[in-house]
């Protein structure tokens, strides 16, 4: 109230009638009573700040600017008085937070006792062995007359996907096609009574059978077809074990680094796999895969295995060179018509057969391609005549279980780490994806107990490492599918294969498997488009993707994921080591404060400055340098005793009239006088973008409030978070900068700010005895009546 009434006083000292100050001359200052003052103030020249005509091709004028403050004026009577944090907290009753421990102590005793409770009684045990089988707990409430149907239909179309992709990829980790049944068959079954997802399809993917492959490669034989249990010694004394045995071994291996994520509660970790991140990786392990399906593509044979850095180009320079000499034209005219067929059909014909005949779910042409190739090729003998390369004899019936290789667990743990972190993150994201969108819970924490406990119990048997398909999760969706219960169906039609008809995909030619992989992994390359919405939204997520494609494609999948992730985690460093500040200004007739507005309030004497970030030691100089930048532009500007809210006149250069008052006023005054009520400018920092301060930020604060107090700057701290009011509180920073600088919100400091400079221009004011005939006379004023 007292702002409201000082500086109104000032604009009615200077619309005094003309007549009764030629027969009193009255100083600038006034006598009014405040009642008086107010009835003039209530009167403005607009009921409204919406009602003031203006312009909206140009800038505000003069008459609009007044039409504002006078508003601005009656919005801040009706609000609180403005006081700093200290009244605040005292007046409203601040509350200190209850608990007595700081937030990683709180952390730790929360996570000891999430493992000490189930020991405290018999019943608290069993409850936590059972909510490792959420299966316990759904299946009894199944709903058999409204999901069973749908569950049918959803296993059923599941099988049909997960038969030709799992024979595909088996092959590209390195491993005897059966495998591909095996993996298909085991771990959805075993997911369903661990996992809390009703819709992820779990078993092979292409990017982990690449990475699989590459462990595969490094510890075995280079025999696929080789089921042996027992390793062979090579001439340099390298033990080697068959390809089967290194697979289940890196299986169980990945399953013990999800079960360590699990019990540590790691599962945070997936929230650094931005999309970004894990769209480029998976764009570029799919360069990966499609240029390993060349060989198969071509029908090229004795292409040397090539790892390591650059990989992908020795290999693509070896098939360059082996095309003119090994290239099996038959093969090639194959793969070109599967190609043809496959994409004709996903592309074309399945939209439309589905929306014209409305089926519920899409023609599966790579079982169809399948078929027909596979008869083709026991009609038209093209392995005996033609050399064309075919799956051969596939093993009939269940595979024996058998227990990892112990030994072989710590050579294959760094592969397992970088392969588990891909599979949680993949799963992970779908699952609360779909989850989100049927309306149902899932766990993570739990997910990650389902992966280690599904991977444990399928490395029993011979295959690699599992992940959740995008492809096969989309379909299994479209399919109509409710619940993890239609693992079932799709099992037990894969199961019949494996007893009767596998041995009848002998005669299918290798190439038709390469040929689906490289056409599943088409929806992989379209993510390349996704640089385009990048672009325009964040340069950093743009440069995220590149830099993960780049590093994956042209040094290897395992070092391209570690690239890409140190990359993202890089990019979090640069947002906060050069954020953004800004210099606010007040809208008028508002209470409110931004940086890109034209109608705005003269801050006159008052800065108001913005920093959008938390103050660390990776920016604590680019914040001083920022503070510098806006204390010199502002100190640039001439500060005026007289602000445009103070005169409200109508003369022809209301500005012009505003400075020569200021300098009649400095004229008048003594310097030391100027200094001490005048010269004191207001820097206020807007503290609601500093979400935390660490220790070199507070000593930044420190040292800019003290360097701006000796160059006759007020410093105020608006609107700071209450976590960060109580860490300054705890470590002592009051002692250094009183509490009594700190305020509640911006309204707050900028008022109190302008009631400091109003207070000194009127001291002046009077001490000069400034009428207002004079100053009148002297620049031709004409009173606004």
């Amino acid at each position: 109230m007292f702002l409201f009434q000082v500086s109104s006083t000032l604009q009615l000292a200077l619309r005094t009638d003309k007549k009764s100050r030629k027969d009193s001359p009255t100083p600038l200052f006034g006598n009014m009573s405040p009642n008086k003052v107010a009835d003039i103030v209530k009167e403005p020249k607009y009921d409204t700040f919406a009602s003031v005509p203006t312009d909206s091709s140009g800038p505000p004028s003069e008459d609009d600017n007044y039409a504002a403050q006078c508003y601005t004026d009656m919005i801040e009577d009706t609000m609180r008085a403005p006081m700093n944090q200290e009244q605040y907290d005292k007046i409203y009753g601040y509350r200190k937070p209850d608990h007595p421990h700081p937030v990683m102590v709180r952390k730790l005793l929360k996570f000891s006792k999430r493992y000490t409770r189930p020991f405290q009684s018999p019943m608290a045990f069993l409850d936590m062995i059972l909510s490792f089988v959420p299966f316990i707990k759904w299946f009894p409430r199944y709903p058999w007359s409204q999901n069973l149907a749908a569950d049918i239909i959803g296993g059923c179309t599941m099988s049909v996907v997960q038969i030709p992709q799992g024979i595909a990829y088996a092959v590209l980790a390195g491993l005897d096609p059966v495998v591909g049944l095996y993996i298909s068959f085991f771990p959805p079954l075993f997911y369903m009574f661990f996992g809390t997802s009703r819709h992820n399809s779990v078993g092979a993917f292409a990017v982990v059978a690449l990475m699989s492959r590459v462990a595969i490669n490094q510890y075995s034989t280079l025999n696929p077809a080789s089921h042996g249990l027992n390793g062979t010694m090579a001439d340099d004394g390298t033990f080697y074990y068959p390809p089967a045995v290194v697979g289940s071994t890196l299986a169980f291996t990945v399953g013990l680094v999800h079960l360590a994520m699990a019990v540590l509660r790691l599962e945070f970790i997936c929230t650094y796999f931005s999309d970004a991140v894990v769209s480029g990786f998976s764009t570029g392990a799919a360069t990966h895969v499609f240029i390993t399906q060349l060989n198969a593509f071509f029908g090229l044979k004795g292409l040397p295995e090539r790892n390591g850095a650059g990989n992908l180009l020795w290999k693509l320079n070896d098939i360059i060179h082996a095309l003119p000499v090994k290239i099996n034209y038959v093969t090639t005219v194959v793969s070109v018509i599967a190609v043809v067929f496959l994409v004709a059909g996903k592309n074309y014909i399945n939209p439309y057969v589905v929306k014209r005949f409305r089926l519920p779910v899409p023609i599966p042409f790579e079982l169809l391609l399948i078929i027909f190739v596979t008869a083709a090729s026991l009609v038209l003998r093209l392995n005996p005549d033609y050399k064309v390369a075919i799956v051969g004899s596939l093993p009939k019936g269940m595979p024996d279980a058998h227990l990892p290789a112990w030994e072989l667990i710590p050579k294959l743990l760094p592969y397992a780490i970088s392969i588990s972190i891909v599979v949680a993150a993949i799963h992970i994201s779908l699952a609360k994806m779909y989850s989100k969108k049927f309306g149902y819970k899932t766990d993570s924490g739990q997910e990650f107990y389902a992966l280690g406990f599904t991977a444990f119990l399928s490395s029993l048997f011979p295959l690699y490492p599992i992940c959740c398909s995008l492809g096969r999760t989309v379909v299994n969706v479209d399919a109509g599918t409710k619940t993890q219960f239609s693992s079932v169906f799709s099992s037990a039609i894969i199961a019949m294969l494996i007893f009767f008809i596998g041995p009848a995909l002998r005669t299918l030619p290798m190439c038709i498997l390469g040929v689906i992989i490289m056409v599943a992994l088409t929806g992989m390359f379209r993510k390349a488009a996704e640089l385009k919405t990048l672009w325009p939204i964040s340069k950093y997520d743009f440069f995220t993707w590149v830099v993960s494609y780049v590093a994956t494609v042209f040094w290897d999948v395992t070092p391209g994921l570690g690239i890409a992730l140190s990359f993202a985690l890089m990019t979090t460093v640069f947002r906060t080591q050069w954020p953004k500040w800004f210099q606010l200004m007040q809208l008028q007739g508002t209470d409110e404060f931004n940086a890109r507005y034209e109608k705005i309030s003269d801050n006159n004497g008052v800065c108001i400055f913005r920093f959008d970030a938390p103050i660390l030691f990776t920016n604590v100089e680019r914040f001083k340098n920022c503070v510098e930048k806006a204390l010199n532009h502002w100190k640039e500007e001439k500060p005026r005793l007289i602000g445009p809210e103070d005169l409200q006149v109508k003369v022809v250069d209301k500005n012009k009239t505003i400075e020569q008052l200021n300098e009649v006023i400095r004229g008048k005054t003594p310097e030391e006088d100027w200094f001490k009520n005048i010269g004191y400018r207001h820097f206020i920092i807007d503290c609601s973008g500093f979400t935390f301060i660490d220790y070199m930020g507070v000593n930044a604060l420190k040292e800019i409030y003290s360097d701006l107090h000796k160059q006759h700057c007020l410093v105020y701290f608006a609107a700071a978070k209450a976590r960060v009011l109580d860490m300054f509180e705890e470590c002592g920073f009051y002692k250094y900068v009183p509490k009594s600088n700190f305020y509640p919100t911006l309204r707050d400091a900028v008022q109190i700010a302008k009631k400091r400079r109003t207070q000194g221009t009127f001291y002046l004011l009077d001490q000069i005895g400034a009428k207002y005939d004079p100053v009148e006379e002297q620049f031709n004023i004409h009173t606004v009546t």
